[in-house]
């Protein structure tokens, strides 16, 4: 999303000062961290302006870095004085934690090439694991009025965390690296007992489309982004404490989480965050923000909600924005602050930037990968980042590739990102696809939206999932629901997980809008009915339903009025058919024309229509950036061809076609509003029309309309559904039952009568169950046949929405079992 907050930065964290090795020296850690400063021997002798060139010049050598103004040598060998384990034995899946009393010389002790701590685990049959260890220190919490405040809670500590996979006698052995030579110490055993836990979810075996555990235990996601502490960040921790529970009590298991400067980021530029916690530019970790994460993963793993972590947002490559977002000023990375890029492209090709992105990889695998709430590391929100970029991270989380048989993650974890494009989606790392949508209030419903996007998806073959969406990127949902009726939530919700997506779509506005209007209701009902579909018996298909429509005589035809809800993005090359009822297959028509000069952007929509009689197909303008010309072709004729441009006119005095207009800053463009309908006659019969712009930059439509044309039998509703073998689960919606209005307060007639014929599923005798979608809960069973033809599904009346599973009949009794 793009936004963050801006008039009020969150000022969650205290400014105790944190005595980690700010300037070098020798780290020795005991279960305390003590820091001195070693200089070569004899060297006391020596000027200091002798001494500084000394370790100057030995330094690089050695592989270390000198602070600016500090001569630190690092002269004696690593010592590992002792290891403790935190239990003689631990359940399957659990942690367990080495703590390290090691002394090393160090000027930067996140830098793997001055101390590098793992430990090999070796379990029953001889497999070995290796993880790395990591620094970290204790920190307490407290609320000061509405403000959350860390202070340090005791020394520093090496750590190395372990969540073992197999029951048995398992072994751990740590050793230390680091330039002046290696220790080791002797091995330590301990016991993995049974567990309840099933462990890490993985990508389903059976069904490539949602996530499972090992076991094949379905995994649907319902829940939401929880992004930062509050829209002010004050409260921190103690937000999630009350939004984590809320979503639990009502079946939610999974959220997203930021790492961000202003939440949980461990690199940043110091003195460029205030109140941010204590950051100490590129390379070197936020010990405080460390420890918060731990902190709300602790939390979320005791509620059973698992967390797609986010490790950056775009903003941190740009610079102002519509919330203020840009930080490019401040990122650690850019070289105004000690960082190796002079803009920000570089962070993507530099080879110290990219070395340093794995260095941080490397410390958060080590300090979380071992939960098996963390469902999958995502490095970025919203930045498009290079494929060839996001390949390396990617394989060197996995150990594959350059990094085979390395993996900073041992246990595998999901990996994503946002943006993402085909050659992203191809990469054999990344797990799962992802999208983002809003509107700007102008999209009556996400529902067809989310459709439409799961149908673009499937083709990768993986799970994907709407992973923000909102009635508008500028504010809050609730500007647009006052009353806290979450029927766009709603709706997101069922139309991602009943159109194959991975599961409900995820909102927004947690602290906003989902909280304060206790909307977590909506969350329960979907996790209920998703609880009874087994999801990974199979790979499902879309169900192959005909078009609902209305039992009884038919009348005259109407206009068949069709909103473009698409959204931005590359509209489908396939053609829409549209038919009397409505589009074939309910995809959502493209929202924007694209000139020659958005290659990656354009096409040109196609549409097959069939009139019963003479008619006339209109598009309406709304918006126009640049300029546009639009020719709206009649089997492959032209038959409009209209100019609109959006600068003001040349000449003084002249009246403009537009609306208004206005110069976007940030481009540089003239962008209008217009409201400007081109029609185009149509004859009776079969045709294809098509859609071009065909110069400037992009015009967006608000409506296709074809006149007359709606059949007088065709039924509201919008009908998305899965199908897999002799079962079937389907979402009806009432069209007229979306947020704008519900806003609006405009009328809602309910659908009645109205009937649709599923194909595909194998002839016999079946039980169709109805749900209450808002409530939950099943509210009938009928039984029915599926014929040569099909199930003739006759469905009830349809006010807001309703959702059924189609199941197999149970066999018939004998009459002895009577």
């Amino acid at each position: 999303m793009r936004t963050r907050p801006s008039a009020c930065r969150p000022n969650h964290t205290g400014r105790s000062p944190v005595p980690n090795p700010p300037n070098g020296g020798c780290l020795h850690a005991t279960g305390t961290a003590r820091i001195q400063q070693d200089a070569p021997p004899g060297s006391a002798r020596l000027p200091r302006r002798v001494r500084v060139m000394l370790a100057m010049l030995l330094l690089p050598a050695l592989g270390c870095r000198s602070p600016a103004g500090v001569a630190t040598m690092p002269t004696q060998s690593p010592v590992i004085r002792s290891v403790h384990l935190s239990a003689p034995s631990v359940p399957r899946f659990a942690m367990l934690e080495l703590r390290v009393d090691l002394e090393a010389p160090a000027d930067n002790p996140f830098d793997p090439a001055q101390i590098d701590l793992s430990a090999e685990f070796t379990g029953p049959g001889g497999r070995t694991v290796r993880v790395n260890g990591f620094l970290d220190r204790p920190w307490s919490r407290r609320l000061e009025g509405d403000r959350e405040v860390l202070v340090p809670a005791g020394p520093t500590q090496w750590k190395v965390r372990f969540a073992p996979d197999r029951t048995g006698r398992w072994t751990a052995r740590v050793r230390l690296r680091a330039p002046a030579g290696t220790a080791e110490h002797s091995p330590l055993a301990f016991t993995v007992t049974p567990s309840v836990s099933r462990g890490f979810i993985r990508r389903s075996r059976r069904n490539p489309a949602v996530f499972a555990y090992a076991d094949e235990t379905p995994f649907i996601l319902v829940g939401e982004n929880m992004c930062w502490g509050g829209w002010n960040g004050r409260r921190g921790t103690f937000d999630y404490d009350a939004w984590l529970d809320a979503l639990a009590r009502h079946g939610g298991n999974w959220i997203r989480i930021w790492m961000s400067s202003w939440n949980c980021a461990l690199e940043w530029s110091p003195d460029k965050e205030a109140g941010y916690g204590e950051f100490r530019g590129v390379g070197r970790f936020n010990l405080a923000h460390a420890w918060k994460l731990d902190r709300i993963l602790d939390e979320a793993e005791r509620r059973g909600i698992a967390v797609m972590l986010c490790l950056g947002t775009y903003g941190e490559f740009t610079e102002g924005g519509f919330f203020g977002e840009g930080q490019w000023k401040a990122n650690p990375y850019n070289q105004a602050n000690g960082g190796p890029c002079a803009r920000p492209a570089d962070f993507w090709t530099n080879p110290r930037a990219r070395e340093l992105y794995r260095r941080r990889l490397r410390y958060l695998a080590a300090r979380y990968a071992h939960r098996t709430c963390l469902h999958s590391w995502e490095f970025w929100n919203e930045a498009l980042a290079p494929p060839e970029w996001v390949r390396e991270m990617a394989q060197c989380l996995k150990g594959t590739g350059p990094f085979a048989g390395d993996p900073l993650d041992p246990y595998g974890h999901l990996v994503s990102t946002s943006y993402g494009n085909d050659a992203v989606w191809r990469i054999p790392e990344i797990d799962f696809t992802q999208t983002h949508h809003y509107g700007k209030g102008d999209i009556p419903d996400s529902a067809p939206v989310i459709r439409e996007d799961a149908l673009a998806h499937a083709r990768h073959g993986k799970p994907h999932l709407m992973a923000e969406f909102g009635i508008d990127w500028r504010k809050g949902d609730e500007n647009y629901d006052p009353d806290g009726r979450g029927v766009n939530l709603h709706n997101g919700l069922w139309s991602s997980l009943l159109s194959g997506n991975a599961g409900g779509g995820m909102i927004w506005w947690w602290d906003g809008y989902v909280h304060p209007k206790n909307l977590y209701s909506r969350f329960a009902s979907l996790r209920r009915f998703a609880d009874q579909v087994d999801w990974t018996a199979g790979p499902w298909q879309q169900l192959q339903a005909s078009p609902p429509e209305l039992e009884g005589p038919g009348g005259k035809p109407g206009d068949l009025r069709l909103p473009a809800t698409a959204g931005w993005g590359r509209a489908a090359e396939e053609p829409w058919t549209i038919t009397p009822l409505g589009p074939d297959g309910s995809r959502p028509l493209p929202s924007f024309l694209y000139a020659p000069a958005k290659p990656d952007l354009r096409t040109t929509p196609r549409l097959r229509v069939d009139f019963a009689q003479p008619g006339r197909f209109s598009i309406r303008v709304s918006r126009v950036s640049v300029a546009a010309r639009l020719r709206i072709l009649l089997d492959g004729q032209p038959a409009a061809d209209v100019r609109l441009s959006a600068a003001p006119p040349a000449r003084p005095g002249a009246t403009p076609e537009y609306k208004s207009t206005a110069l976007n800053k940030e481009h540089n463009v003239w962008q209008a509003e217009f409201d400007r309908e081109i029609a185009i006659a149509v004859p009776a019969g079969p045709h294809e029309i098509t859609l071009e712009n065909m110069e400037g930059d992009w015009a967006e439509v608000s409506e296709y309309v074809l006149a007359p044309y709606r059949s007088a039998r065709a039924a509201n509703l919008n009908l998305y559904g899965l199908a897999h073998g002799r079962t079937a689960v389907l979402w009806a919606q009432n069209r007229d039952h979306c947020w704008k209005n519900v806003f609006e307060k405009r009328p809602i007639p309910p659908v009645a009568g109205a009937r649709t014929t599923i194909r595909g599923l194998p002839p016999g005798r079946c039980v169709v169950e109805w749900w209450d979608t808002w409530k939950g809960e099943p509210v009938r069973r009928e039984e029915a046949v599926v014929g040569p033809s099909g199930l003739v599904l006759r469905l009830p009346v349809i006010e807001r929405d309703v959702a059924a599973r189609v199941l197999p009949a149970p066999p018939a009794r004998s009459p002895r079992d009577r």
